[in-house]
């Protein structure tokens, strides 16, 4: 190699850089975003990507993929300064999660793009190397051309941006110490050039070596004066079938899939079509005569493979001539891939695997001469061998696309787990980026069948940001979620609350909508409009309520309505008014003998069930079930032992399960309460579960309304959790909400109803059977980590796997998995301590 550093480069300016005969620009590719996009989506992506290699005809590019660590540290610090009052126990619960993130060897995908820039004449290429490197008047003298290639690298399809002079040191670092582990820090100096002395950076820290004909290279390297040493691994792709066009894993996105980092490095000539077309048809030529020495010469027939090879030579050129844009354009290119490992045999292991990933579309070689080979992945080397070149079309290289990743989440928020679909991504998300800066809902849906993951993924979400001083308000039919509130870190914050051993009126229709506060509105006139809205609720929420108690017979007839409107209409619709006071009125109508009547058994029917266990917390006044006005971070009411009916069964004509769905949907309403403690800017959440309850009440699509304007102009996160999507969607979640979370769904139809959760994509593309196939169940029937479709509102959509494992104990709080053996030992225990005290 030339040059005092051992590298070819003789300069880096800007994002260039420049050997004794090239110029390359170097830009950083955006990622794309690849799972449940429609394939309309994939294939303009495609064709895009395809048209802009397209119009560099004679020129080369390096596509060079590497991969930066996971920036545990920067999250962490971000993390921490995005929490609004953590908790005492909030500094070792970031310090466990930094080191579970640290753990799990995660990198983020960065690709490069170099791009040559036509330069000078043949002949004075050929004694570039003779003459040194281009000089500055000649450098700034093709900064037109660079500037049109940066406007061409910046077209749909690519989207990549000029490398900044940050990036191009971490590429050469990545490809100058190939296989060894990222560098933690770079220069201090942000430099705009290197010259020939600036390069030895690069190199002299690191030495390669190689045995002829070894299987790998050895690789070692210095970091904080300690000897690193990493053996290297480089494949080639030879032969590739004809590849699905838009594939659903495109060809370079694969590796990704792999739980060790790996390296691409593709050198690809944009081929002039004239040249091309002369090669197919000398090609053709000679196998015409083959076909001839056969059938004339020697009076036998030609074998098949020559008649093939020849009509895929005429489809070619007939591609080619025929063409009327630029995706007829053919490529020829060298792909390279390199894995590594702390010693040969791993190494050679983990290029099996990648063999395995891609048989039998494309086969997988490992050239002889791995330091040559290794050596193309430096920006500037030399291609070091013809071997192992591919033609193809520009819209097949294009198909590749390197940049393709799993977007989902954000770098601040909660750490939720890992993606575990094209490609493995730490994902975290923080909940109130969509109130407070998309200035859009907040209101989410968590959905999933028996044994999802509803709870889980749910307690898991509260716990995170609980702890970070974010108050959360929770209705948990089951009461499972209590056991958040009986941790050690939370419990002097949480209180839970037996909605049902409550104080009589502890849900009166009346009390649970909440009284408009003055200091939530700037003018005066707007808290006065918040305050009739919310009187009309009272009256809209108790009419509701009161009608859904009564049989069915009398929920029909038609002057049940009149009756009802005409005494509701005579209670003050304020915070203390109740439920009794309407039956009092119902009793004293005026007017009409039918509606008197009428009116009369309503009233009779509704004392009688005012008298039930489930009655009492409606029909009286109530009084707030914290008299001292204090509100703990965490609360959580709890309606353990309540009788729902079946979804499909909800109009019951049993009068417990008629009360029971009027008391699951009032505490629904009492815990959208919640939303208005506090100040209206500060972070606060409620979740509530089994929300399909919602929809069997007329009211049920106001509430949703309310959720979703007021989350927003009160900072709220509103989880709504249900096991049928069908019953989210007739509370028009769909449209409403800004995140959804999909767990596992075996009906047909609950699948495709699930897929309206998820934005830009329609049903009948396939989409439907992956909510199937998530937390599928092993051999032992174990099903582990339970897996969503997660949407997280700002356009990224991925396959997750929820992480609790750094957390046990609150994996432990949030199990809801009978286990027998835990009842045995508890049992067990319990006879020990009798005998003890015996």
């Amino acid at each position: 190699m030339t040059g005092k550093s051992g590298l070819a480069l003789r300069r880096i300016s800007g994002h260039c850089t420049i050997t004794g005969d090239k110029l390359m620009a170097w830009y950083l590719l955006d990622p794309q975003g690849w799972s449940f996009r429609p394939d309309g989506v994939r294939e303009q992506l495609i064709v895009d990507g395809a048209d802009v290699f397209g119009q560099l005809v004679r020129r080369e590019i390096h596509i060079r993929v590497t991969t930066r660590p996971y920036p545990v540290a920067r999250w962490a610090a971000d993390h921490d300064a995005n929490a609004p009052s953590p908790l005492p126990a909030w500094r070792d619960h970031l310090i466990t999660d930094q080191r579970r993130l640290a753990s799990l060897s995660m990198a983020d995908k960065e690709v490069y793009l170099g791009v040559e820039i036509p330069t000078r004449s043949p002949a004075y290429k050929a004694l570039g190397s003779f003459w040194g490197s281009m000089s500055d008047r000649e450098v700034a003298a093709l900064s037109g051309h660079v500037r049109a290639t940066d406007e061409l690298m910046a077209s749909p399809g690519i989207e990549a941006a000029p490398a900044t002079p940050r990036q191009l040191e971490w590429l050469l670092h990545r490809s100058c110490s190939l296989g060894l582990p990222a560098p933690v820090t770079l220069g201090a100096a942000e430099l705009e050039a290197w010259d020939v002395a600036d390069l030895h950076e690069f190199t002299d820290h690191v030495r390669w070596f190689a045995v002829p004909y070894g299987r790998t290279i050895r690789v070692v390297g210095e970091h904080d004066d300690e000897r690193i040493e990493r053996h290297v691994c480089v494949l080639s792709v030879g032969r590739m079938t004809d590849l699905e066009i838009p594939p659903g894993i495109p060809w370079m996105q694969r590796t990704d899939q792999l739980p060790f980092p790996v390296e691409w490095s593709g050198r690809v000539r944009i081929e002039d079509a004239a040249k091309v077309g002369t090669a197919l048809r000398q090609n053709i030529q000679k196998i015409r005569a083959q076909r001839d020495h056969y059938e004339v010469e020697h009076q036998e027939p030609a074998p098949g493979a020559l008649d093939r090879q020849a009509a895929r030579a005429l489809t070619v050129e007939d591609e080619i001539s025929m063409g009327l844009s630029g995706l007829s354009t053919r490529t020829s290119g060298w792909y390279r891939i390199a894995v590594s490992a702390p010693t040969e045999e791993e190494a050679i292991q983990r290029a099996g695997i990648v063999r395995k990933l891609f048989t039998p579309q494309i086969t997988i070689a490992r050239p002889h001469d791995q330091y040559a080979v290794a050596r193309e992945f430096i920006p500037g080397e030399r291609l070091s061998t013809t071997a192992y070149r591919r033609r193809m079309p520009v819209t097949t290289l294009a198909a590749a696309v390197p940049a393709a990743t799993a977007k989902v989440g954000d770098r601040i928020g909660i750490h939720l787990g890992e993606t575990s679909g094209t490609s493995s991504r730490v994902v975290t998300w923080e909940p109130w980026l969509a109130t407070e800066r998309g200035e859009e809902s907040g209101l989410a849906v968590l959905c999933a069948g028996l044994g999802g993951g509803k709870s889980t993924a749910g307690g898991n979400i509260i716990y995170r940001t609980v702890i970070q001083g974010v108050p959360w308000t929770v209705l948990d039919p089951s009461g499972r979620l209590t056991a958040l509130c009986r941790l050690p870190e939370l419990e002097q914050y949480s209180r839970a609350i037996d909605l049902l051993d409550a104080t009589p009126g502890a849900l009166g229709t009346y009390r649970v909508i909440a009284e408009p506060r003055r200091d939530h509105y700037a003018e005066e006139s707007d808290w006065r409009a918040a305050m009739d809205q919310a009187q009309d609720t009272r009256r809209l929420l108790t009419s509701s309520v009161l009608r859904a108690m009564l049989p069915r017979q009398l929920q029909e007839h038609v002057l049940t309505e009149v009756a009802l409107l005409r005494a509701v209409g005579r209670v003050p619709a304020n915070a203390w008014s109740s439920c009794d006071q309407v039956v009092s009125e119902l009793a004293s109508l005026e007017g009409d003998e039918a509606l008197v009547r009428h009116a009369g058994y309503m009233a009779d029917f509704l004392r009688e069930a005012a008298k039930t266990s489930h009655g009492r917390l409606i029909f009286p006044a109530g009084k707030s079930l914290d008299p001292s006005g204090a509100e703990p971070l965490l609360t959580v009411y709890s309606l353990r032992g309540l009788a729902l009916p079946d979804e499909s069964t909800a109009g019951s004509e049993d009068l417990d399960e008629r009360l029971s769905m009027c008391v699951m949907y009032l505490a629904a309403w009492l815990t959208q309460r919640g939303m208005y403690f506090g100040d209206i800017n500060a972070r606060k959440g409620i979740f509530i579960d089994e929300a399909w309850a919602l929809s069997t009440f007329s009211t049920g699509r106001r509430f949703i309304d309310r959720a979703a304007r007021d989350s927003r102009k009160h900072n709220t996160r509103v989880l709504m959790a249900s096991q049928n999507p069908s019953d989210l969607l007739k509370l028009d979640l769909a449209n409403l909400s800004s995140a959804a979370f999909i767990g596992r769904l075996t009906g047909e139809e609950a699948q495709r109803d699930a897929l309206r959760f998820i934005p830009g994509i329609r049903d009948g593309l396939g989409y439907e059977q992956i909510f199937g196939t998530l937390s599928r169940p092993s051999r032992d029937g174990l099903r582990g980590p339970r897996e969503f479709v997660f949407s997280d509102g700002n356009g990224g959509i991925e396959r997750i796997r929820m992480d609790l494992s750094a957390h046990p104990h609150l994996l432990e709080a949030l199990n809801t998995t009978a286990e027998p053996l835990k009842a045995r030992n508890r049992a067990a225990r319990e006879l020990e301590d009798e005998k003890a005290s015996a």
